[in-house]
């Protein structure tokens, strides 16, 4: 995809939106309000619209980010900003992991008179609620990174997702951890013939951290592995949160563990921090495998130098590369998948591939992160 200047204004909060919104010239925002009671919701962000190009205003995407401080998300939004030409203004938000404030954003991205809204969820369990709003109004919708349901997908014919299938990673990463306890005798250290291992899960009930928990332990039972889970907890995604069940685990299990399996390298971060007092991950001579998902920049050199095995690739320039042409092409009235690498699935989402992330390979990471590290 050609790479293009980038427009972006980044909202810092809810109240610094209002006042632009009454602050712009003719009051459009307080137009649309009054005119509501005669008017559709979609007539009304018309109104806004009209005025905003009678100003000379460029089209706005908006961007809802559940939380900046994600370390994966924040690779996808400097790609989304790094791909944007000049012709559009990216107006991006932080939800701070707040599914409320997420939909207060979203209302005053609308009266703002955004032409398209590129959501990432808070609670992709809620996500009809963003759709009925956006409906209303006739904006599309371009959801990503959290995949709503099947049946909220398919509720508004404008409305795609852009993400990776999390039940592949899985897969990639129970092979990745196969591979590796075969081909290093050290890794079992009971000498059994079984690998003993935890799960690391993310957020309870997220549809990711469910997919790739489970495809862990169906991969190894499909391939007739002999492995023994000896827990699963879950670490919300985070590495402080993955270190305090880490160390529960090690006065628990101890040298019992051969292989940590974590649903984000956020969280594989966090544990590496626990086992390192017991001497593991280069501060003794203890032997424990580790693999993440997400192959964050702060992995790689990890993988380099093999304190862990590996991590499982979730392309973030691609991810936001997808999402930024998908919405620039809903906006056009184009086909959605002009310019765009894959293909549409039945709930009309586009699946970026994964790359599993080894020694062999870690400069393919580095290479795809110069897009995104400076930006």
């Amino acid at each position: 995809m050609r790479k293009m200047n980038k427009s972006i204004i980044i909202l810092a909060a809810s109240a610094m939106l209002v006042s632009s919104l009454t602050g712009c010239s003719g009051n459009a925002a307080s137009k649309a309000t009054t005119a509501a009671a005669s008017q559709s919701a979609a007539e009304a962000v018309t109104e806004v619209e009209t005025e905003a190009k009678e100003n000379g205003e460029k089209p706005i995407i908006g961007v809802m980010i559940f939380d900046y401080a994600n370390n994966y998300v924040t690779y996808v939004r400097n790609a989304i900003t790094a791909v944007a030409g000049d012709d559009i203004e990216i107006q991006m938000v932080d939800a701070q992991n707040d599914q409320a404030k997420q939909v207060e954003q979203i209302d005053l991205m609308i009266n703002k008179g955004a032409k398209v809204l590129c959501v990432n969820a808070v609670d992709p369990t809620a996500a009809q609620s963003i759709i009925s709003k956006a409906k209303a109004v006739d904006i599309p919708l371009v959801f990503f990174n959290r995949c709503p349901s099947d049946a909220d997908m398919m509720s508004y014919d404008k409305c795609w997702y852009v993400g990776n299938d999390p039940y592949e990673s899985g897969v990639m990463q129970a092979n990745m951890a196969m591979e590796a306890f075969k081909a290093n005798p050290a890794y079992d250290k009971n000498g059994d013939g079984i690998m003993q291992y935890v799960i690391i899960q993310g957020t309870m009930g997220h549809p990711d951290a469910v997919a790739r928990t489970q495809a862990d332990q169906d991969t190894f039972k499909e391939a007739g592995f002999a492995a023994e889970l000896l827990d699963t907890q879950t670490g919300d995604f985070k590495t402080a949160t993955a270190k305090d069940v880490m160390d529960v685990w090690m006065g628990k299990y101890g040298d019992e563990i051969e292989m940590i399996l974590s649903n984000n390298d956020a969280m594989l971060l966090g544990a590496i921090e626990s086992c390192k007092s017991e001497g593991y991950f280069g501060a003794g001579d203890g032997v424990m495998g580790a693999i993440g998902i997400n192959a964050l920049p702060e992995v790689l050199d990890l993988i380099d130098n093999e304190t862990i095995i590996g991590s499982i690739m979730s392309n973030a320039y691609a991810e936001g590369s997808a999402i930024y042409q998908m919405a620039h092409n809903a906006l056009n009235g184009t086909a959605v998948l002009e310019g765009v690498e894959g293909e549409l699935g039945e709930i009309k989402d586009l699946r970026v591939p994964y790359l599993p992330i080894g020694k062999d390979n870690v400069q393919e990471a580095r290479d795809i992160y110069s897009n995104v590290l400076s930006k």
